[in-house]
């Protein structure tokens, strides 16, 4: 297909990156919400360019070291270490802001591009961009930094297409592999290019000819799909295995059918949200969007809209290839992400609509040209780009941080337990005793939502931090009060206990029928916020058992041996609580306040005067106890290592406990 060219088409351009900053400009300093507030803030291979974190980016899965995810995306996470070390942004957001933007400005351009080749006139492929520019429904993978891989995902699925739709990209399948390649390393979806290429050539090109002429493209972006698959194996085949969690995306854990048919009930709902993007959240997990019954109205109806949209534009093919494409785009663009081949992590993300609703935008605009009279249909679409953008400047401030995000979406979507925990944790965060009883409030609300569910399907963490409020509102109240509010601080955190023990337990089954025991599925949190209960009650016997399993789950956690020295120090058991401190010391390298520490405990026994020597070194030729007790500590840290399912950290215990005092230790 021959475009007709425009005069110019940089003011077009212009014009696009003008309404497009119109739409985001509220953005650029705005925080870090959500996912991106966490995969900047923890994720350590951002902290420097250097050979090993590069080598953990292309290694580990996307959210390491968090856990296993199942998803390997090392073009994202290099653009992220690109702003936070190469651009020197660190953890200051708006850096990322303003290059999700660029990159969203990019997209825009493509798309005009693009689009002039589907019109063969400026004006309607204009407004197409436009639209697209603005659309609300962009706001996710643009105001929200972790909507990044989006971003690139799109970027070479449009620049793709791009190539392959200019006569000229014929001799080019190299750099269609390379830009397949990059976007499929950003975000799986990209791999919906080589689909859209076929989708191309029955619109506009020659059909079955032109796809045997240009079999090389095709095998070109074929070969990187190969790639992906092939390397995905290699890295997340090494690592533990993914472990789905119910609450994120329930129809995982739903029979066949009964996904299915929500899948279709969702496919309704996404339309209507690029037709009326009023109502814009952040969060669909359990229990945003019900499974649907085979009575389900909204799946039937959605069912029937997707089947006339077919049909119409099936009819209309020879005579309307734009809408054919438009309806072909969409479909092509969402399936990846529509629960319908494959499940995926999430039932239903605005995100996933950012790519599809390229689609939406060029149908808006091909069908309101339609209209004989040109001025009309341009008025219409200024109009619908004008409300677009007023209605993303007013939702971009949202993304500011967890407590604007969760208090903007809260009162549409009171059902969803995650944005209740968020806002109960973003004002505890921002105001623990100001808002203390907010936090706990939402708290609650999020553990009433999940209580229905068995432990082995629901979350720790919303019981988990209920608990560590209603600690904390102990220490606000009266002493009469206190012991009301510690025992249910106990309670829940005992509940959240069981759910967690519930998902370890089902986890340890997935890990085992992989082959081997690598990755412990609890959060350690949980057990020092018991501990810290049960020594406020003066349980202490309880409280060392909890710390002991919170050892166990990463022995490099420091508070976990105070803890334990505490707990035995009250009790009168002075050996373990050295042995305690002593295991502390071997894990942060004898640092002088934690040797000082022990100095005090050693001067509390009889036979433990002699214990260090006035240097602070341990006396371990001239005091009996000594090397008992520290090959004691090192035998600790080695099982607690063992414990944590960490080997290699086990036999650095041995070694230096052997190497440094002759310990024997197992």
């Amino acid at each position: 297909m021959k475009a007709e060219k425009p005069s110019t088409k940089w003011p077009a351009r212009a014009g696009l990156v003008a309404i497009a900053s119109g739409a985001y400009v509220n953005s650029f300093l705005l925080g870090l919400a959500q996912d991106s507030a966490v995969i900047i803030g923890q994720d350590p291979r951002l902290r420097s360019v250097t050979a090993e974190n590069l080598k953990l980016i292309l290694t580990k899965n996307y959210w390491w070291p968090l856990g296993g995810d199942g998803l390997y995306r090392p073009v994202t996470t290099l653009s992220l270490l690109f702003n936070y070390s190469v651009l020197g942004n660190g953890p200051n957001a708006a850096g990322y802001h303003i290059t999700n933007f660029l990159l969203h400005a990019i997209n825009v351009w493509l798309l005009y591009e693009l689009a002039v080749l589907i019109f063969r006139r400026a004006g309607p492929a204009f407004f197409a961009a436009a639209i697209w520019a603005v659309h609300p429904i962009g706001t996710e993978a643009v105001t929200g930094v972790a909507g990044r891989a989006d971003l690139l995902a799109a970027m070479t699925v449009l620049g793709g297409l791009l190539l392959y739709a200019r006569r000229e990209s014929r001799c080019k399948p190299a750099l269609l592999f390379v830009v397949s390649t990059i976007g499929v390393f950003a975000k799986e979806n990209a791999a919906v290019l080589i689909g859209l290429m076929l989708l191309w050539e029955i619109a506009f090109g020659e059909g079955k000819a032109g796809i045997m002429a240009r079999w090389r493209s095709y095998a070109a972006v074929a070969g990187s799909l190969v790639v992906l698959v092939l390397v995905r194996h290699a890295v997340l085949g090494s690592l533990a295995p993914y472990n789905p969690i119910y609450v994120d995306n329930p129809l995982r854990f739903a029979g066949i059918w009964t996904a299915r048919w929500t899948a279709i009930k969702i496919i309704g709902l996404d339309l209507k949200l690029l037709l009326f993007p009023a109502t814009l959240l952040s969060d669909h997990s359990f229990d945003g969007v019900a499974l649907a019954s085979i009575s389900d109205v909204r799946s039937w109806l959605s069912l029937l809209v997707v089947i006339a949209i077919l049909a119409v534009v099936l009819v209309r093919y020879r005579k309307d290839r734009i809408a054919f494409w438009a309806a072909g785009f969409f479909a092509i663009a969402l399936l990846p992400t529509s629960n319908l081949l494959f499940l995926i992590g999430a039932a239903v993300a605005e995100r996933f609509l950012y790519l599809p609703a390229v689609g939406f935008a060029v149908f808006a605009a091909a069908l309101v040209y339609r209209l004989k009279n040109q001025q009309l249909a341009k008025g219409i679409l200024i109009a619908v780009v004008a409300v677009y953008a007023v209605r993303t400047i007013a939702r971009n401030p949202a993304w500011d941080d967890d407590a604007s995000l969760a208090s903007a979406d809260l009162p549409n979507s009171l059902h969803s337990f995650r944005l209740h925990y968020m806002l109960g944790r973003a004002l505890f965060a921002q105001d623990a005793p100001g808002e203390i009883d907010r936090a706990i409030a939402e708290q609650e609300a999020a553990c009433q939502i999940l209580s229905p569910l068995p432990p082995a399907k629901s979350i720790a963490f919303p019981a988990t931090y209920l608990g560590v409020y209603y600690a904390a509102k102990a220490d606000l109240v009266s002493a009469e009060q206190q012991a009301g509010w510690l025992e249910k601080s106990l309670a829940v955190l005992l509940q959240a206990r069981e759910i967690s023990r519930a998902l370890e337990r089902d986890y340890d089954d997935v890990q085992r029928a992989h082959g081997s025991l690598t990755v412990r599925n609890a959060d350690q949190q949980l057990y020092l916020a018991l501990a810290r209960t049960y020594l406020k009650l003066g349980r202490y016997q309880n409280a060392v058992e909890a710390l002991l399993y919170a050892r166990g789950l990463d022995p490099r956690t420091l508070s976990v041996y105070d803890g334990l020295t505490l707990a035995y120090s009250t009790m009168g058991d002075l050996p373990m609580a050295v042995r305690a401190m002593e295991a502390k010391a071997v894990t942060d390298n004898f640092q002088m306040p934690t040797m000082f520490a022990i100095r005090a405990l050693y001067q509390k026994m009889p036979d433990g005067q002699c214990a260090l020597t006035p240097g602070g070194q341990f006396n371990v030729e001239g005091c009996p106890r000594v090397k008992g007790d520290l090959c004691a500590a090192y035998a600790d840290v080695a099982q607690a290592y063992r414990d944590a399912r960490v080997p290699e950290g086990a036999q650095w215990a041995r070694d230096t406990g052997q190497q440094r005092y002759g310990c024997e230790v197992r």
